[in-house]
């Protein structure tokens, strides 16, 4: 890990460190870790507009159409949907960074008065359309919500991509009822998984093979430890934590990625997901 001059968003020491530096779209961005807080994140950081352009026009594409949300993220909405109805039955929800609106349209049929924020506005369009749940594609300090509003508001893969995460989330409890819910899901980069890719990315001089690091999108990793001190900053407790493995995203490696976790992939399921799953799943409570 090469040393260099920064300086850390989350707790401003200045002991950085790089695991990695690619190029995308003409310019470099490197993962950085601060030593002092373990936080990793994207350095430099992809300004507003940037992160903004990220998921335009063709974003989404392929979910907007009928059954392509369910076919990608049916099932793992579904195991969020029955995790929540363990901590909460009823009540108003708020899914930012919606897409389609799959994730809201899923727990309106289980009770909820549910809706979604999302920036692309042909997906939040299609979605309103198509599911018949209220999309806005404003800030949510825009939304005309009140304070308290909401009894759970869900962040499903979105919370890293965020310019400040502990900001968005202290804005975010402000919405939330007295004791109320956030649904947040992100990938852990140290996870078993992960160290292994990153391993393997190092001796074969690929950088691709470590999927799980995926800046500039991801202006920020997280591992349990430094996700748990976000939530603490931010004024939250932690309800429930499990773990889940999702696999590598689609891409052209697909097949050759699948041939490098096969070591990983002998591991049976239920240990798979405890051990080595790479997404993180936590469902924090408004702490007053």
């Amino acid at each position: 890990m090469t040393t260099v001059t920064g300086l850390c968003p989350m707790c401003h020491a200045t002991d950085i460190g790089i695991l990695l530096t690619r190029a995308f779209q003409d310019k470099d961005y490197s993962l950085a870790r601060c030593r002092a807080c373990g936080q990793h994140f994207c350095m430099p950081a992809p300004s507003a507009t940037e992160i903004a352009e990220f998921y335009q026009g063709d974003y989404h594409e392929t979910l907007r159409t009928p059954g392509g949300s369910e076919q990608q993220f049916g099932v793992k909405f579904g195991r969020y949907r029955d995790w929540l109805l363990q901590f909460l039955r009823t009540g108003r929800t708020l899914d930012i960074g919606t897409a389609t609106g799959l994730f809201p349209a899923m727990l309106k049929e289980a009770g909820f008065e549910a809706e979604g924020l999302e920036y692309n506005p042909e997906s939040a369009r299609w979605g309103q359309e198509h599911y018949g749940i209220r999309i806005q594609t404003c800030a949510l300090e825009d939304s005309g919500a009140g304070p308290g509003a909401y009894d759970l508001i869900s962040m499903t893969d979105v919370l890293e991509h965020t310019e400040y995460p502990l900001g968005y989330l202290k804005l975010a409890r402000q919405y939330l009822r007295p004791g109320g819910f956030m649904l947040i899901t992100f990938p852990d980069i140290e996870s078993l998984e992960s160290r292994y890719l990153r391993f393997i990315s190092r001796v074969l001089h690929r950088d691709w093979i470590w999927f799980n690091c995926r800046i500039p999108h991801h202006v920020w990793e997280f591992t349990p430890a430094t996700a748990r001190a976000m939530f603490n900053k931010a004024g939250f407790e932690v309800a429930g934590f499990r773990r889940s493995h999702d696999g590598p995203p689609s891409s052209p490696g697909d097949l050759k990625l699948t041939l490098l976790q096969l070591p990983l992939r002998l591991l049976p399921l239920p240990l798979m997901n405890r051990l080595a799953g790479t997404q993180m799943e936590f469902v924090i409570r408004r702490r007053d």
